[in-house]
């Protein structure tokens, strides 16, 4: 593989679309884990696949309909000459991360491929008691979990990866639909690990129509102010030589992973949500600021960053190992 990718590869191109990234990380919000943690959880799912089932998804994603530009034109020199093993690793952690890079296309392949609400369901979490019995059964936000094909714009992180499963598994299906699906399991699977991505926080004085898993809430930071949402996504920016055998939790979950397991991964991150990072400290700082008539920028405590960390470490590797069940069902 490595010469076909020499000869391929247009170190022009490459630079152009390294620069559109760059630019469009800084004028766009976070949407997911960052590269890294998508990226993690691929390597963890690729290296637990079995070489037939290597071979399987590498033939699979050179099918990808953009494979071209934002596969093999993106491949760093050093991976473009190194070993086809190394190549088809890089290959597998950049479809990880292909469903944001679909943000920063242009306008036509942006309208195609990029699926703004596949990335996360909106269950909701209150900020008091009072905004839940004000609010409940008020929401009208899309929260189903029920789904059939085919896969259309508006769904949520559920239905998305149910669909795109389905189609993973169709064995009528073009391999071109394939490679996209392929894409997007990786990609939906590291999202709903992060507990934000299946939350948001609903105040009916505040956040009437929810805190948008975390984005609306302001943090104070080293760097200065980030967002909650992306204190999350950056967690695994800490992380250092994550291998599957690093799990300690939730192993035996692994053993019974099916599109039937969604709904159970939703419904235990509203829970790490409710318990992990709407704390009762955060909402108190809420509260406290917002009664003020101030929009807090809240403290995030060492005890609470350290439990964090630890948990999106797990959170990592688990959906590593579920996708590598998910994608052996093909």
């Amino acid at each position: 593989m490595a010469s076909n990718v020499n000869n391929r590869k247009n170190v022009g191109s490459y630079t152009a679309s390294l620069m559109t990234v760059v630019i469009l990380l800084w004028a766009v919000p976070a949407v997911a884990w960052n590269g890294t943690g998508h990226k993690a959880t691929a390597k963890i799912a690729y290296e637990l696949l079995r070489p037939e089932e290597k071979q399987y998804v590498s033939r699979i994603l050179a099918a990808h309909p953009r494979f071209d530009e934002d596969f093999l034109d993106a491949m760093p020199d050093e991976i473009a000459t190194a070993t086809d093993i190394e190549q088809s690793l890089w290959l597998f952690e950049q479809a990880s991360i292909w469903p944001d890079i679909a943000l920063g296309l242009d306008d036509h392949n942006r309208a195609k491929y990029n699926r703004a609400t596949w990335h996360y369901i909106n269950l909701p979490i209150y900020l008091e008691d009072s905004d839940e019995q004000e609010l409940e059964g008020k929401l009208n936000h899309n929260m189903s979990t029920e789904f059939a094909l085919p896969l259309r714009q508006n769904l949520n992180v559920i239905q998305a990866l149910k669909g795109n499963l389905l189609l993973w598994a169709d064995d009528d299906a073009a391999d071109t639909e394939k490679a996209v699906a392929l894409c997007w399991i990786l990609h939906l699977v590291g999202d709903m690990h992060q507990p934000l991505h299946n939350v948001s926080l609903f105040s009916r004085a505040y956040f009437p129509k929810g805190d948008r898993g975390g984005n609306s809430i302001n943090v104070q930071w080293e760097d200065g102010p980030i967002n909650l949402h992306a204190a999350w996504d950056g967690l695994p920016n800490n992380f250092e030589n994550l291998e599957p055998g690093d799990l300690t939790r939730d192993i035996l979950a692994v053993d019974n992973v099916a599109i039937g397991s969604i709904n159970f991964w939703a419904r235990r991150h509203f829970q790490m949500a409710k318990t992990h990072v709407y704390t009762e400290d955060v909402k108190e700082q809420l509260i406290t600021g917002l009664t003020k008539d101030e929009f807090p920028e809240i403290v995030l405590s060492e005890y609470y960053l350290s439990n964090a960390t630890e948990l999106a470490r797990s959170q990592v590797i688990l959906a590593g190992h579920r996708i590598a069940r998910l994608l052996a069902q093909h």
